[in-house]
C-alpha cells in the first residue's frame, strides 16, 4: 500500500466523490477519480484547529 498526503492551510474542505458529478474536471474531481480508478481511497480530514486540512490517499502497490 502506498499512502501520502496532501495538505494546505485553507479551511475548504471538498467533497472528493461529490465533485465527479458536481464538478467534473475540478480538482477534488479529477483526485477522486484517479483514486477510484487505481482502487484506492482518498479522504479530506481537517486540521485541529479548523483552518486547513490534508487530503489523504491511499493506493494499492
Amino acid at each position: 500500500m502506498l499512502a501520502f498526503a496532501v495538505h494546505d492551510r485553507h479551511p475548504y474542505q471538498p467533497a472528493l466523490y461529490r465533485a465527479l458529478a458536481a464538478a467534473p474536471g475540478s480538482g477534488p474531481a479529477i483526485v477522486a477519480a484517479v483514486t477510484m480508478e487505481l482502487g484506492g481511497t482518498a479522504v479530506v480530514r481537517p486540521d485541529a484547529d479548523g483552518q486547513g486540512k490534508a487530503v489523504w490517499i491511499t493506493l494499492p502497490l
